[in-house]
């Protein structure tokens, strides 16, 4: 036998060592780039799904809204329905603190150890490819619902070009039902409409008003769950949103700390949401017809409130002196649950709620609505279509 010499010995397991550790430095970049390139893959995919489905409306109408849709949204709600808060709230808060947390973390180990840029990348690859899931998650559990047949062709709505008439008529309409409805409501010491009932037991009706309104018209689904109050809503109000629905937990969230007058329509909004309809503007026109088959007298007053604020803004901006007239007629009561409203959200305009806004709009003209945040106004004429076809009955 032949003895081995020891510096040949530590020199051959230094070299070994350098040998593993740049092998395993090349796994980790061949990693960190994979991770980046799934990301922007999904990410990628994430953004074509409008233009994939752009003109293809009956068969996402066919195949999805009335096919997987309503199975992906009820086993979801089922469970998500089972606890009254909004899940989705807090694992919002949950994965932003997680992700601030895990990001300090790795800028303080960028320098302090030897792999720590490796590490940030990886963690950077991470984030990127989680955001490109939950994009694609988010069309698959409701999303492709913006790309579904109209509503108005669905229910068989005659959508045209209206004359102030009928705009000047509907506005009387509604505000002398709206006056008549307001004068049997409880209200505060400010003479402003204040509901006795809890906020939780109304939302609590809402559901029962849409099993009504399906009996009527079936292609709105009977059965979406309660909306669900955010814990931290003033928040909401600094972006300026009444509601939000997430597909990823089916849930109907609104913002609880805006006033009475307009919530419970919010509410049935973010509900047709559930039920598949993803137009702002035919939310709110679902959500209102929701209201109005309400037992509730609350409920009620507010869908013919936000009927009143839709159409009124419309016949103004046809012809104010025709609007200022119409108003005559609203009594002070409702010009008083206006004013609070206007109030309440006045406090919260400024640079946040106008970022929130240019937010929303392109992220509502990306999704195929081209009007933006000017869809929600839009309803109005759906409003004028279905008065058009049932208004005499």
């Amino acid at each position: 036998m032949f003895a081995v010499d020891c510096a040949t010995l530590k020199w051959y397991n230094r070299s070994m060592a350098k040998q593993i550790k740049l092998e395993q430095s090349k796994y980790r970049t061949v990693v960190i780039i994979a991770r980046f390139m799934s990301a922007a893959a999904l990410v990628l995919l994430g953004l074509s799904w409008p233009r994939m489905l752009a003109g293809k409306s009956a068969w996402v109408e066919r195949v999805y809204s009335e096919g997987v849709y309503p199975l992906i949204r009820r086993v979801i709600s089922a469970v998500t329905s089972l606890v009254p808060f909004s899940i989705a709230e807090f694992l919002l808060y949950a994965i932003v603190l997680s992700t601030a947390m895990l990001l300090i973390t790795r800028l303080i180990q960028l320098f302090l150890t030897q792999n720590g840029f490796a590490r940030l990348m990886r963690s950077v690859a991470s984030i990127l490819l989680a955001g490109g899931i939950v994009l694609n998650l988010f069309y698959i559990t409701w999303g492709f619902n913006y790309f579904r047949e109209p509503l108005a062709q669905r229910m068989e709505l005659s959508v045209t070009s209206r004359s102030v008439d009928e705009l000047d008529a509907f506005v009387r309409k509604t505000a002398f039902e709206a006056r008549a409805l307001r004068a049997t409501l409880p209200e505060n010491e400010q003479g402003v409409f204040e509901p006795k009932e809890s906020t939780s037991r109304l939302f609590q009706k809402l559901p029962e008003a849409y099993a009504v309104l399906h009996s009527e018209i079936s292609v709105i689904p009977s059965d979406p769950t309660r909306t669900k109050q955010i814990l931290w809503s003033e928040g909401l109000s600094w972006q300026g949103i009444s509601g939000i629905y997430i597909g990823l937990t089916a849930e109907p969230n609104v913002n609880s700390d805006q006033p009475p007058l307009l919530l419970y329509q919010a509410a049935a909004h973010e509900m047709a949401h559930q039920t598949g309809i993803a137009s702002e503007n035919e939310a709110e026109f679902a959500g209102y017809l929701a209201c109005m088959r309400s037992s509730d007298p609350t409920i009620r007053y507010s869908g013919l409130a936000y009927a009143l604020v839709v159409a009124g803004n419309a016949l103004f901006d046809a012809d104010s002196t025709r609007y200022l007239a119409v108003t005559e007629t609203y009594g002070d009561a409702i010009w008083r649950d206006f004013s609070a409203y206007n109030k309440y959200w006045k406090a919260f305009s400024g640079e946040i709620r106008e970022s929130a806004d240019r937010r929303n709009d392109a992220y509502l003209k990306h999704n195929s609505q081209t009007s933006g945040i000017k869809s929600y106004g839009e309803a109005v004429d759906l409003l004028l279509a279905y008065e058009a076809k049932y208004g005499a009955s």
